[in-house]
C-alpha cells in the first residue's frame, strides 16, 4: 500500500470503518439477541420459524463478513457473508411488508439506511487494489 497515496488511504479508511461497524453491529444483536429475534418474527406468522434462524445467522454473517472486510483478506468469503446479510434486510423488510400488511412508508423508512449501507459496502468492496490482483493472479493460472 501506497501511504502518500490519498485515494489507496482513503480507500484503506473506508473499508476498515466499514468493516468494524458490521462487527459491532453483529455483536450488538447478539448482545441483545430476545429484542432482535422478536423484531425480525414479529407478525410472520407461518414464516416465524425461517425469521428465528434467519436471526440467529445474520449477526454472524456481519461480524464474519466485517472481520475480513477490515483486515482486508478473504475477499470472495466477505463479500459473499457480508453481502447476503446486508442485502437480506431491505428484502427480509419488504417481506414482511407483504406478509404483515404493515404500511409501505414504514418499512421503506426502516429500509433506506439499509440501502446506504449496501452502498457503503459496494464502495469498500470495489476500492480494493490488493484484492484486485489477487484475482487476477488466480485468472491467470
Amino acid at each position: 500500500m501506497n501511504w502518500k497515496s490519498t485515494s489507496e488511504t482513503s480507500s484503506l479508511v473506508l473499508r476498515v470503518s466499514v468493516g468494524i461497524t458490521m462487527v459491532l453491529i453483529g455483536i450488538s444483536a447478539y448482545r441483545d439477541f430476545a429484542p432482535f429475534v422478536a423484531n425480525v418474527t414479529d407478525g410472520l406468522g407461518f414464516v416465524s420459524a425461517f425469521a428465528t434462524v434467519w436471526a440467529y445467522l445474520l449477526p454472524a454473517l456481519l461480524i464474519f463478513g466485517g472481520i475480513f472486510l477490515s483486515i482486508g483478506r478473504y475477499g470472495y468469503i466477505s463479500v459473499l457473508t457480508a453481502g447476503t446479510a446486508l442485502a437480506s434486510v431491505p428484502i427480509g423488510l419488504m417481506l414482511k411488508n407483504t406478509i404483515t400488511g404493515l404500511p409501505l412508508p414504514d418499512m421503506m423508512a426502516a429500509a433506506y439506511p439499509s440501502m446506504v449501507w449496501i452502498i457503503a459496502f459496494y464502495l469498500a468492496v470495489n476500492r480494493m487494489p490488493e484484492w484486485e490482483t489477487t484475482v487476477s493472479e488466480s485468472e491467470e493460472k
